[in-house]
């Protein structure tokens, strides 16, 4: 039963909460709030700070677009969601958000606050139109390599050779059977999706096609991220959305709701309906924001739009496993398996690392401390997994047991190696730095140990070894084992990934340069310069 004043206690609480920067408290309590108050676009914007402040875009979108419906005089409603608009990408609606921002402000009698805030929002209004007037961005990451790659230079066809030997002696641990694996779910999907046909209606525009693709490439990236390829550059994409619409029309999806919109929808739709058609529904809105967070990440270098999708996508499932535990995977679909739900997890984790990489340091917005948990929880996960696959399925076993893992130590030797520069950045304990760099170095080892021999995956961890410990020092014997392990693992690498994404785009450098290091530490032991155990650092002159 409402309480406006239990309403206004709670909002009270909430803002506290909010000013100590805790934000998720915060959020619940106005979500509590709302609950005595239904009608009040404040707690609704207030909701939408939160996210904000939480990079959760979708959230704050749902929550802003709730608090302009109800109040549409107040300002900071419509500069919220113009905030979530364009952390989504969406800069079009932002600008018309900042428009109505601008325009419900009093024409007169402005107070010097008012002013300020008049001011800024102005600045974003311009920002945002800069934004809507600036050039398509040019995709990057694997869209580059199949421009450039030829048919046979794509590593799935180089796999093809590999697999076939595989097969024949029943060798499962290479990295030829994801990489296939997900290049044929990919390549039947996009096939599928340049069939969609559309056509007019009274209504407007309508489509048809195939009900599934957005599954399937779905499928593909949980696979294997480096199995996709986009050709027909702007078609591709024309295409997708095609397709996404239809599916998502077809299913009944929700389109533009948040993951708490969803999972409170979802329990009164199953009442009145079914699994029967809650099922698809929710499968095609976690797998389209599964989509649209690798469109951004991959294509556009939208992370922060890309960390929040994978983010909504995560917390239906984990809601959706723990709220329907008996429900059989048949009824409530393969996205609330563990399996799937860890795949999401690990493309977050992988995109999140990219994030960190490309803005480093102890005040990088992207915490270190989330990529820890998340590395913890991966091997928490899979510390009783089997170590080979009990059948035949061994692109399944590598791509949602083994890479899972071998990701998770890659994580966590992430991790530690830039917790060591980040305290000697600070000046802290030259111990500590060590200490951080071994630990590095061992999880590295852990990741190249888990990844089948021939991945480039494998190869990059050795060479961050190498890197972690000449920071500390190692000895000679020691480094050049390492090294020949690199060396010949090579040619077993470069048979399915001399012309992958990641070596187009300077992977071999790092490779190149241990190489270098190889020959010159073995002639410098040929020639008696160097012993066994002559400790080799970064300061060391071969």
């Amino acid at each position: 039963m409402p309480d406006l004043s239990q309403a206004l206690k709670l909002k009270a609480e909430g803002n506290g909460l909010f000013l100590k920067k805790d934000f998720p408290a915060a959020y619940n309590k106005y979500t509590e709030a709302i609950a005595h108050d239904a009608e009040n676009a404040i707690l609704y914007s207030n909701r939408a700070a939160c996210s904000l402040s939480l990079n959760r875009y979708l959230d704050a979108h749902t929550n802003a677009t709730k608090a302009t419906e109800l109040d549409p005089s107040h300002v900071k409603s419509w500069a919220r969601l113009a905030s979530a608009c364009t952390g989504l990408g969406k800069h079009g609606s932002a600008v018309v958000a900042w428009e109505r921002a601008l325009t419900v402000f009093p024409s007169e009698t402005l107070s010097e606050e008012q002013r300020k805030q008049k001011d800024r929002y102005a600045a974003e209004l311009a920002t945002a139109v800069a934004r809507v007037r600036a050039p398509p961005t040019t995709a990057t990451g694997n869209y580059v390599v199949q421009t450039q790659n030829q048919e046979e230079n794509l590593p799935w066809n180089r796999a093809i050779a590999i697999a076939h030997r595989a097969q024949s002696d029943l060798l499962w641990n290479t990295s030829a059977w994801p990489i296939i694996a997900a290049y044929q779910d990919w390549s039947t999907a996009v096939n599928d999706m340049f069939k969609v046909e559309s056509y007019r209606t009274p209504a407007g525009m309508n489509y048809f096609g195939r009900v599934g693709v957005i599954e399937q490439l779905t499928n593909a990236i949980t696979e294997d991220t480096r199995g996709f390829e986009i050709r027909g550059g702007q078609a591709f994409f024309e295409q997708y959305n095609r397709q996404a619409l239809f599916e998502m029309t077809k299913t009944q999806a929700w389109a533009d709701a948040s993951a708490q919109g969803v999972m409170e929808d979802a329990p009164r739709r199953l009442a009145s309906q079914g699994w029967r058609a809650v099922r698809p529904a929710l499968s095609m809105t976690v797998r389209g924001w599964i989509m649209r967070a690798f469109i951004q990440d991959s294509l556009t270098d939208d992370t922060d739009a890309a960390l929040d999708f994978y983010a909504s996508a995560m917390e239906v499932l984990r809601w959706g496993i723990a709220r329907w535990p008996d429900v059989p995977i048949k009824d409530k679909g393969a996205i609330f398996q563990e399996s799937f739900l860890r795949s999401v997890k690990c493309l977050r984790l992988d995109a999140l690392m990219r994030a960190y990489a490309k803005n480093p340091g102890s005040a990088s917005k992207y915490p270190l401390s989330e990529i820890l948990a998340g590395a913890k929880d991966l091997i928490k996960q899979l510390a009783c997994a089997p170590k080979e696959p009990a059948d035949l399925s061994y692109a399944s076993f590598l791509c949602f047991t083994r890479y899972p893992l071998a990701q998770a130590h890659w994580l966590l030797g992430f991790y530690h190696q830039h917790t060591a520069k980040n305290i000697r950045n600070t000046k802290g304990p030259a111990s500590e730095v060590d200490e951080h760099f071994k630990t590095s170095a061992k999880a590295y080892v852990d990741a190249a140990d888990v990844y089948p021999p021939d991945d480039e995956r494998g190869i990059m961890c050795l060479c961050w070894v190498v890197e972690a410990l000449l920071e500390t020092g190692i000895p000679a014997g020691e480094l050049l084992a390492l090294l020949n392990r690199m060396h010949d693992a090579l040619p077993a690498m470069r048979a399915i990934w001399a012309h992958s994404a990641d070596a187009l785009a300077g992977r071999d450098t790092l490779i190149t340069k241990a190489m270098d290091l190889r020959g010159r530490l073995q002639r410098s032991i040929d020639q008696g310069n160097t012993v066994v155990d002559t400790v080799i650092s970064h300061n060391t002159t071969i």
